[in-house]
């Protein structure tokens, strides 16, 4: 069988089905999103991954691929030049004291709880109360998005629960309430990065699985019998089946015959954001002991930065902090799109924040990536559903964050598509080698 992508969606798969398989990767190795950059001798992901599931069989299996360590989870909120602990709900007493009250009574006093959640914004409004959704979710989400959470559905974060109305009470009055519990601990590589639990992951396949990098594919035709041929680098291979995990939008204009005008429509509507990566290491910063700190201000580039040291002396560097931004764009935004300009935008923004002086930069490297972030507007089920609906009447099976066109994590993109291949490997059976 062919396998359209070396992501872990694809490498699970294989894994799973135990027939012999050709993985086509257009770069030059394995691991998709998952894969990790070495910059001055420290790895770092294509923003920070990590490691937990609520599911404890996923999480297990995610650990024995590679060594990994144990850390407990330190978020905070920059909001008004001061921390506030992730949840923002469960730290409302570190907010000014207008705003921690404004928050708490919007909260308990809510108009908006009984009514429908029609939009990711009203979904917001119903559960948070109108205090905590206009000073942090709503600005924080749009800047993510790029996208006003009015025009979103509620698909992603219908899965928030609702918080007890005693923990907003008791956190308003200076308590420490722990929220998404499920998160508070999570594992991560010793060494390597996330990409060596994608090389655990590859591992366990080489017998019968042949990984052909730098293998762009350049078209798949579909038989009269309904075979696949895979054309790639000139070349063409003969398949009885095809699964893909490559983004919709690279697949479907390769596909011959080509798809339906509706479908090609449908694909054009899904929406999707691009990401800069940007990595640097600092003499000093204001971060504190944190792993992450999300930045609501539509002032700052970035949504997000992560003090790499925080998972393990493996990266970093003494006497040191590494961090790691993360601003996201559309794509067919023409503006600061060239990495130096991005590197200077996000030192500027550091100093301005009073995070990080600029004269203590001892490196800044910026990567772009094209694919990021599933974008759930309003129409992306309807869309989504389409193309997917198009692809199964033509015997491909599409896995993974952009093969499915949903915003997963690895841990459900990797059960999803192991499930998948055990699935295929019931009611196939072994099958011939691919000629």
């Amino acid at each position: 069988m062919a396998i359209l992508g070396g992501g872990v969606s694809g490498l699970a798969f294989a894994d799973a089905a135990g027939v012999p398989a050709v993985i086509f990767e257009k770069e030059d190795r394995v691991g998709g999103l998952c894969r990790s950059f070495e910059s001055h001798g420290l790895y770092h992901d294509i923003g920070p991954h990590i490691v937990f599931s609520g599911a404890q069989e996923r999480t297990d299996f995610m650990r024995a691929l590679t060594p990994m360590t144990r850390h407990k989870r330190s978020n905070q909120i920059l909001h008004r030049n001061r921390f506030v602990r992730y949840p923002f709900e469960n730290q409302l007493s570190a907010l000014p004291d207008s705003e921690r009250d404004w928050c708490l009574d919007t909260f308990l006093n809510n108009p908006h709880r009984e009514l429908p959640a029609e939009n990711m914004l009203s979904f917001f409004l119903g559960v948070f109360g109108e205090g905590i959704t206009r000073t942090y979710l709503e600005p924080y989400n749009r800047k993510i998005w790029k996208l006003d959470p009015v025009q979103m559905d509620i698909q992603m974060v219908e899965r928030i629960p609702r918080p007890p109305d005693e923990h907003i009470v008791r956190s308003a009055a200076g308590e420490d309430i722990e929220g998404y519990t499920h998160q508070l601990h999570f594992w991560y590589p010793t060494d390597g990065g996330i990409e060596s639990m994608v090389r655990g992951l590859a591992a366990r396949g080489k017998e019968y699985v042949d990984v052909r990098t730098q293998a762009p594919v350049e078209r798949v035709e579909i038989g009269s019998s309904g075979e696949f041929t895979v054309i790639s680098g000139g070349s063409r291979a003969h398949f009885p089946s095809l699964v893909n995990t490559i983004p919709l939008h690279e697949l479907v204009p390769r596909i011959r015959p080509q798809a339906p005008p509706d479908v090609i429509e449908a694909l054009h509507r899904l929406r999707y954001n691009s990401i800069h990566v940007t990595v640097l290491n600092v003499d000093e910063d204001g971060l504190g002991p944190h792993f992450a700190i999300m930045i609501p201000s539509p002032n700052v580039s970035f949504h997000r930065v992560s003090k790499l040291d925080f998972l393990g002396p493996a990266y970093s560097i003494a006497g040191t902090s590494t961090l790691l931004a993360e601003t996201t764009f559309r794509p067919d935004e023409t503006t600061v799109s060239i990495p130096k300009e991005v590197s200077s935008q996000v030192i500027q923004s550091l100093e301005h924040l009073g995070l990080v002086p600029a004269d203590s930069v001892n490196f800044c490297e910026t990567r772009t990536f094209p694919y990021a972030y599933v974008v759930y507007d309003l129409h992306h089920r309807r869309n989504t559903d389409r193309v997917l609906t198009w692809l199964d009447s033509i015997g491909i099976l599409s896995l993974g964050r952009f093969g499915r066109f949903e915003y997963i994590n690895s841990d459900a993109a990797i059960a999803t598509a192991r499930a998948a291949g055990a699935a295929f490997a019931g009611n196939h059976g072994p099958t011939a080698t691919p000629t």
